[in-house]
């Protein structure tokens, strides 16, 4: 079977030894050394960053860092996804769909509406946001669904995406959290091949 995403003899910054690896469908934990290389794999594997030099290719195909841009979806990158606690998960969740969305389509205004995107709402279940409250401030809806949040707001902003990235999942730093979390991207898994980057050798 051709991997979903592979990399060759790719180097993130002049000096960085080579890597070389596949990523298949379903749920894969990919452990790096440090937390640093792990954002910055993260962020090339993305499109979000300008590797030194390697390739990395997309079912079979070598990519550019502006065509991965468009088809990995990335999540757990604080810098990029990192939320307000005071600003409602209503309007971020609708600022995405504006942004996922033909710029003449209706975005969505009530709760139900947002929850019914076709956008939003086949990720609900696997990540557990059924019954979360778009009218609550971020900072009200605990950590777990807050990394939950930042998940699917990333799927949302790619509808069409090949790969979802999740970057450090270490940065939750409660295991029983960090397994729901895994648990809910293996949920993910089933209709989007998922990579989650750790620095984390033992525990998940």
């Amino acid at each position: 079977m051709t991997p979903i995403l592979s990399t060759h003899d790719l180097v993130l910054r002049k000096g960085d030894t080579p890597e070389t690896f596949d990523i298949g469908r379903g749920l894969t934990l990919l452990n790096t050394r440090r937390e640093s290389d792990s954002t910055l794999l993260s962020l090339a594997l993305a499109g979000r960053f300008n590797p030194h030099s390697g390739s990395i290719t997309i079912d079979g195909e070598e990519t550019t860092t502006r065509q991965r841009f468009k088809r990995v979806a990335l999540a757990g990158v604080t810098e990029i996804d990192g939320l307000d606690r005071l600003v409602r998960v209503r309007d971020v969740v609708r600022e995405q769909i504006a942004w996922s969305q033909s710029f003449f389509a209706r975005t969505p205004r009530s709760a139900e509406a947002i929850k019914s995107h076709p956008n939003v709402e086949k990720w609900l279940e696997p990540l557990q946001l059924e019954d979360v409250d778009v009218m609550a401030q971020i900072g009200d809806i605990g950590p777990t669904n807050r990394f939950r949040l930042r998940i699917l707001l990333a799927l949302i902003s790619r509808p069409g995406a090949d790969l979802l990235v999740v970057d450090d999942v270490d940065q939750v730093r409660k295991m029983d959290i960090r397994r729901k979390l895994l648990d809910d991207l293996r949920g993910v898994a089933v209709y989007l091949p998922v990579m989650v980057n750790t620095v984390n050798e033992e525990g998940l």
